[in-house]
């Protein structure tokens, strides 16, 4: 009977040791700390409740975040950090806005970049923290061009105290003037009227003299900027280049004054007509041998002589 009392103390106490056994300082999941003054302690007596929070950056996405120290063992912390998200960043009139990384979690970055022919003012630049993204908004504004120049003998329209991108103004040229260059010029995105401006041009070709061609059609004189003249040639005479010139921006006939050059007659070749005359061939009775028998020139010329020889003798 003693020993048995003896063993049920000896289990009591030692039950009620385990019970009352400390806990040692508890780690947290990831991106996660203890919360207020258990941060400085390193062992919890039994009973002991402690907290956690999430890291700068990080908010809780669910589960407890106390934990209980009983007989020496810390309760299952069930407490999840997620990093934080700064959502969309604040729309840019005449921007838009790029994220290098993809995301708009906690560190991550957004980029403003401004629409063509307007200038950013202030930070491109911003970033999520755990407070959400980092400074003011900036701004695009719009680009805006010097006024455009002014040139001799002419002048431009509309006229404004600000010209803005893609703003056009339109050159026109005084007295009879003639425009070279280009007459339209838009505001561009670096600030300038593009293209340069035109000049005015004072334009008089010379009345062209042409030998032995008329007047058909066009200008007359003085002849300005694109004034056009058609000539024809007198009957006997052909052109040898354009028939309509045109006067150019420098004073110039172009393509170039043709000239009338008499035509040359058409000159024909006699028609010739050879005739081939065919040899006479004389031919004899055949001889007894087969072949043609034909008188030699020299035996009628000896028969000729005796001939002559006996009526000579026979006047005698």
């Amino acid at each position: 009977m003693g020993v048995t009392a003896l063993l049920l103390l000896s289990f009591l106490g030692l039950a009620i040791i385990a019970q009352a056994q400390d806990c040692s300082k508890p780690i947290g999941g990831p991106n996660m700390n203890l919360k207020g003054e258990a941060i400085l302690q390193n062992t919890f007596p039994d009973g002991s409740k402690v907290s956690f929070s999430c890291n700068t950056g990080y908010t809780p996405a669910g589960g407890s975040s106390s934990i209980t120290c009983t007989a020496g063992t810390w309760s299952r912390l069930s407490l999840v950090c997620e990093r934080k998200n700064c959502g969309a960043y604040p729309e840019v009139e005449n921007g838009n806005v790029d994220y290098p990384k993809g995301d708009t979690l906690y560190g991550d970055t957004a980029k403003v970049v401004c629409n063509q022919g307007y200038n950013l003012v202030g930070q491109a630049e911003s970033r999520c923290d755990d407070q959400g993204w980092t400074g003011r908004p900036p701004v695009c504004e719009v680009m805006t061009c010097d006024a455009p120049k002014t040139i001799i003998n002419g002048t431009y329209a509309p006229l404004k105290e600000q010209y803005t991108f893609r703003d056009v103004v339109i050159y026109t040229c005084l007295n009879d003037n003639a425009l070279s260059g280009a007459r339209q010029l838009t505001c561009s995105e670096d600030g300038n009227f593009q293209p340069g401006p035109p000049t005015c041009v004072w334009v008089d070709c010379k009345n062209p003299t042409i030998p032995n061609a008329e007047f058909v059609e066009g200008s007359r004189p003085p002849h300005r900027f694109s004034a056009s003249i058609m000539y024809r040639c007198l009957p006997g005479f052909e052109m040898i280049g354009a028939s309509t010139i045109t006067c150019n921006i420098s004073s110039h006939w172009s393509p170039g004054i043709p000239q009338c050059i008499k035509k040359t007659p058409a000159t024909s070749r006699p028609t010739t007509t050879t005739t081939t005359k065919k040899p006479s061939v004389t031919t004899y009775p055949k001889d007894p041998s087969g072949g043609a028998h034909q008188t030699k020139p020299w035996i009628i010329g000896v028969v000729l002589n005796i001939a002559v020889l006996l009526v000579q003798l026979y006047l005698v």
